[in-house]
């Protein structure tokens, strides 16, 4: 199968290096289009107030694939129309991700960014996210070979128009892990803050930090099945549309 790859944590980044490897050790044709630098928490933005730019990128030596100048997305759209525009891929997938995208985390991450990109032009799409925490190791290689079994399974099953999965895998060894669940998006939101510095001009500055926090008991979420050792695969829907909402308000102000 043909495969295409991107991520948020760059192109030097470990995960989507291991991801490419166990793919091509399967006899896959992948191809690399990733950011030059860390681009996570853009979300799915895109750059319109620079020129884009792209480039190869080699590990000891050998071509890798090309790293972009931009966001997650751009890189999906360059690889689509651009760099391998003769190329009908069979999936894509973003990551793998360093730490889980469970609950709001889609809103923000880059990595779900170019898995939803991918699937707004009709690709049938992945965003692959290995959890917290890393104390004891990175186990991207779980997650790898979770990512190429379960693409075997489905290659055959085209997703519907605008939709893809977000499937999160613990940090254990493959052995470790209990087996797969589908689940919903969970709650998990963040407790946020700003840490107000000053620069050497005394003008202010501020970091933004938070700590998660899960609101929902709901054991079918991502979150609680992630910590009972499962891997989580989310379906998602782009088409945002809440009619059920939409009739809500209607019948408000009919009254």
């Amino acid at each position: 199968m043909k495969i295409l790859l991107s991520n948020d944590d760059g192109i030097f980044a470990k995960g989507i290096e291991t991801l490419a490897m166990t793919l091509i050790e399967r006899g896959h044709d992948v191809y690399v289009v990733a950011p030059d630098e860390d681009a996570s928490g853009t979300g799915h933005g895109l750059t319109i107030n620079k020129p884009l730019r792209y480039r190869k990128y080699k590990i000891n030596g050998t071509f890798f694939g090309y790293m972009v100048n931009g966001k997650p997305a751009d890189c999906v759209k360059l690889a689509r129309w651009e760099i391998f525009r003769d190329i009908e891929f069979d999936f894509m997938i973003s990551g793998i991700n360093r730490g889980a995208n469970l609950g709001v985390d889609l809103f923000y991450s880059g990595t779900f960014g170019a898995a939803s990109e991918a699937a707004l032009l009709g690709i049938r799409s992945i965003a692959l996210s290995l959890s917290e925490p890393f104390d004891h190791g990175k186990n991207y290689l779980t997650a790898a070979v979770f990512a190429a079994d379960f693409i075997e399974k489905i290659k055959d099953f085209q997703f519907p128009r605008y939709k893809l999965l977000n499937i999160n895998v613990p940090n254990v060894k493959s052995e470790e892990l209990k087996g797969y669940k589908f689940t919903i998006q969970g709650d998990r939101n963040y407790k946020e803050n700003f840490d107000k510095r000053f620069d050497p001009n005394g003008h202010e500055y501020f970091w933004i930090t938070g700590n998660a926090v899960e609101y929902s008991s709901n054991y079918h979420s991502d979150y609680y099945v992630l910590k009972d050792n499962y891997v989580s695969i989310t379906p998602v829907a782009l088409d945002l549309t809440d009619e059920k909402f939409g009739l809500q308000i209607e019948k408000e102000l009919d009254k």
